[in-house]
Formats: structure tokens, sequence, C-alpha cells
């Protein structure tokens, strides 16, 4: 009994988490590695010859990273600009603005570039109104190539950042603004001084997560960019897939992980040489509200236009999709039907993938959160040996294809030496969830911990607290936004995953964004849009949900 009290908790934490990083993490990418290193039965490197020997990958690679650079910046500006003028503003609406900026969580990548075809395509909805407006012949715009591609994925990334920010400036000590202020500084100089640098850790986790998305993302490139012949590294790994050459593709999509290396390592260099920003102390944490005052409704306005034109408009094409009898028919009283509607709502195999996704993304969700909340702690506050090493390899997998990701979890569960077999049944989604999102967790829940300064803890344990419940008390109350931030983007993007899903599926396990492609890639994209209509509700549910628990209720 002795030695177990003497035995330190966070050794233990450590070693959970260890084993759990290495059972869901490591173990698939080793066997991802070693296929990618296997050519025709025998070790060899001739597959990464292969890449590396034809130029067209060389292109590939440079277009993936430049056109997700661009994505995520613009993703960045929206994303933060949003949070600011949302979370620390007296704009109107903001439970509203709340809901539809969250909106793009809600559509699968694939059908927000099937959207934006439909609304600024050559036959598109907007492209028809510009046509009648101006009676030109073609509309000024193409929604093809890598113009498109950068837009769709940034204004379907923002989230990221967004969220990620909202909750930084939620909990933000207004005290050091309002030493600002009081010394004579304006609103815009204490902006740029003081806010912009201590929710810095939040932007960059959020840029972090916008970026890796951008590069991991597959179905807007496909969509936007193969009619074009531009190609990114999914889809120069998804052609692989296609021979079918599995070694190939999982030499390709080793680079998807030495570019996220990189992007991860770069992040913590900028971090170290910064500092970490404790904007969180023991006084109060009431944010400051700006008062805009003549330009309340201005930016009211301004901001309610850019959500319906980044988020409502897209949803309105699925919308239009899935009342139409079929693709591109005419939009009149007379075409409108539900029959798409009823034909998914009453299939029992859409039913039951609507039920598989219900039981996988909460469970999901709420062990990844317990998980990277505990190791972020380990890393950021206990500053355990190892675990900044478990931290980034959490971050690895958000790099991979979906595709390989499904590859691995074959390779691993198929028959793996220890431990039951999990292909053919539904938890080999859960693990492939739980590799897939970790990195959501944990640079959500870093980027609070980040904020929360010592002295609390130090306060804590100097009037005789013990580690477990300076943890439990202080540090986890405090963690509490971003906890509910990582909840949030891990189940909503958990909830209709498609790639994955659509690799390692088998019979009575499918997933609602299972059904989303097969009815899709079967040539009913009314139905598809139908399906991915009726799941919007349960979003905004959630959504709901987390709003009342993340709601500050010093702020009533």
């Amino acid at each position: 009994m002795t030695a177990l009290r003497r035995l330190d908790s966070r050794l233990v934490f450590f070693v959970l988490i260890a084993l759990f990083v290495l059972v869901i993490v490591v173990y698939p990418l080793v066997q991802v590695l070693l296929r990618s290193l296997l050519a025709e039965g025998d070790w060899s490197l001739r597959n990464y010859e292969a890449v590396f020997g034809r130029p067209r990958n060389y292109v590939a690679l440079w277009n993936s990273v430049w056109v997700s650079l661009a994505a995520t910046a613009l993703a960045t500006v929206i994303g933060t600009l949003a949070a600011f003028v949302v979370q620390r503003t007296d704009v109107p609406f903001k439970t509203v603005l709340r809901f539809v900026l969250i909106l793009p969580f809600a559509i699968p990548p694939l059908f927000a570039a099937m959207g934006w075809v439909q609304l600024a395509g050559p036959v598109g909805l907007l492209t028809q109104a510009w046509k009648s407006l101006t009676g030109a012949a073609t509309a000024p715009w193409t929604i093809y190539g890598a113009g498109g591609i950068i837009f769709v994925l940034g204004i379907t990334k923002y989230p990221f950042v967004f969220i990620t920010v909202a909750g930084a400036l939620q909990r933000m000590d207004a005290s050091l603004e309002e030493a600002a202020r009081t010394a004579g500084a304006g609103t815009g100089r204490i902006m740029r001084d003081i806010t912009l640098p201590l929710v810095r850790p939040a932007i960059l986790g959020g840029a972090l997560l916008a970026f890796v998305s951008c590069i991991d993302n597959f179905g807007i490139p496909a969509v936007l960019g193969l009619r074009v012949q531009f190609q990114v590294l999914t889809t120069r790994i998804y052609e692989a897939l296609t021979i079918p050459d599995l070694p190939l593709a999982t030499a390709m999509s080793m680079l998807l992980v030495v570019l996220a290396g990189v992007a991860v390592w770069l992040l913590g260099k900028f971090e170290g040489r910064s500092g970490e920003h404790a904007i969180i102390g023991g006084k109060s944490i009431r944010p400051h509200i700006i008062k805009l005052r003549a330009a309340r409704p201005w930016v009211a306005l301004a901001l309610f236009a850019l959500t319906i034109l980044i988020v409502v408009l897209p949803v309105f094409a699925l919308l239009v999709t899935a009342i139409q009898p079929y693709y591109g028919a005419p939009l009149n009283l007379e075409t409108i039907t539900t029959r798409n509607f009823e034909a998914v709502l009453n299939s029992s195999a859409a039913q039951r993938g609507i039920r598989n996704s219900l039981t996988l993304a909460p469970i999901a969700a709420t062990i990844l959160v317990i998980v990277t909340a505990l190791l972020a702690y380990l890393n950021v506050k206990a500053k355990v040996r190892g675990a900044k090493l478990l931290d980034g390899i959490g971050m690895m997998p958000f790099a991979l294809p979906g595709s390989v990701i499904g590859v691995g979890m074959i390779l691993a569960w198929s028959n793996p030496p220890i431990g039951p077999t999990l292909y053919g049944t539904l938890w080999i989604l859960l693990v492939a969830y739980l590799m897939r999102y970790m990195a959501y967790g944990l640079r959500s829940c870093r980027a609070s911990l980040m904020q929360i300064h010592d002295s609390l803890e130090e306060a804590a344990s100097t009037s005789g607290a013990s580690r477990l419940r300076t943890m439990r008390d202080i540090t986890l109350p405090l963690m509490r936004p971003g906890m509910i931030a990582a909840w949030v983007l891990i189940f909503m993007s958990a909830y209709h995953e498609l790639t994955v899903s659509a690799l390692i599926w088998s019979a009575r396990n499918e997933t609602v964004g299972v059904w989303i492609f097969v009815m899709q890639d079967s040539g009913f994209p009314g139905r598809a849009s139908a399906l991915a209509i009726a799941i919007l509700p349960i979003i905004l549910v959630m959504f709901m949900i987390t709003q009342w628990l993340s709601a500050d209720r010093s702020a009533i």
C-alpha cells in the first residue's frame, strides 16, 4: 500500500497513454510503412524510387503544399476575425452566428465541393443568374482548378480556427487589456500588442489543424481539380489505389506524414521562441466586450453576408439537389419532389447507418478528449519526459489520407498477433476514428493549457493539495472550454466521416458517411444530398448542447 501511494500518478498516466498511442497510432502506421517498403514480396525501396522518379508526383506534391498554405491563410483570417467579432464585441444575434459559423462541419467536404459546382459551375445557379443579368455567354469565374480548390478548402476548414480561437478569447483575463486601456492605449493597439499575441497559440493550433486537413483532403481536389488535370498528392494516391498499387500509394502517403511532421516541428519551434502565453490567472477572467456603436449593424450585416456566402449557399445547393427529380433539372414548383428524402429515410440500411454513426461518434469523442487532455497536461504542465514525443506521434495520422488510414486498419486488425480480430466488426471503425481524430483533441487541449498560469497550480500545491486533486479542481475546470471545443470537433467530424469508413465498413456496420458515398457513387446524387441535409438537425442539436455546456455562467 505504501509503495502504491508513493507511485507518481503522472507516471501511471504516461504509461497508460503511451500504450494507447502505441496500439491506436503506431501499430497501424508501422503496418503502412512496412507495406511501402515491400515490392513484389521483397524488401525494397523501389516504391519510393517510383514516387521520386515521376515528375507528375513532384508537381502534385508542390500543388498540395502551396494550395494548402493559401487555403489555410484564408481559413485563418476568416476563423480569427469571426471568433473575435462573435466573442469579444457586442454584435447582435451571437447565438445564430455561432450556429451558422459551425455548419461547415456538418457538410462532408465532398458534398461541399458538389454544392459549389452546382452554384458556380458552368450550369450552376449563380452562373445562370449572372448570364441572365448580364447577357454574357460565360461567367467571369471558374470553380474548377486551383482557385476553386483554395476557396472551398478555406471556407470549409475555417471552423478549426474559429472554435479554437473563440475558446481562448472566452477565457482571457480582461485585466491585461484593462491595464493597457488605463495607460491610454486604443482598441487597435490593444488588439495588436496584447490580444493577438496572447491568443497566438490558439490561432497557430487552429491553423495547424486547418493546414494538415487541407493537405489530407481528397474530395474537394478530386471534384474541382481532376476535371482540369490539376492534381494534388491525395488524388495521385487515389489513382495508385485504383490501379491497384497499394505499396506505391502507401509510399506516396508517407510524404504527407513528412509534411505534417515538419508543420508540427515548426509550430513547436515558433511557440518555444514566443514563450507560453498564460492568459488565465487567478483574478477575474470576464472578457472585455468592445462596443461597436454606430458600426454595430454594419458589422452584423457584413458577418451575416459572409456566412450566407460560405455556409448557407452550399447548403441551399444541396437542398436544391435533394428536391430535384434528377440532377440539373429546372427548379420550379412542378419539379420539386420529396422522393429523395422518402427513399433514404425509409431505407433500413440508411437508418442503421445513422444509428451506427450516433454510437461511434460520441464514444470516439469522449475517449479522445480524456486521453488528449491528460497527454496535454503531461506535456505542457507536468513536462514528463517523452510526453512531447507522444504528442507529436498523435498528430501524425491527421496527415495521412483517409484511404491509407483505412488500409492501415485492415493490415493491423485483420489478423493481429495479439487480441481479437476487429476487421469485419463495428469496432474497427471506432479504432480508425480514434487514430484519425486524435490531433483535434491534442491541439485544442494544449492551447487551453498554455493559457493557464502555473501560479494557480502552485497555490494549490502550497495549500497541501495533491497532484490529482489539483488537476481535478483547478486544471481540468479551466480546460473545460478547450475540451468541449475538442469534443465538438471530433464528434462532428466522426459523425459524417467518409473516406476511412468507405474502405473498412462491413455488412450491417455501415455509417451515415458510407451511405452518402454509396448513393453518390451509384449515381443517386439527389438521395445522397437528401441524406446529407437530413443529418444537419443532429449536428445542430449537438451544437446547442455544447454551447450550453460551455456558456460562461459568470457572464450572465
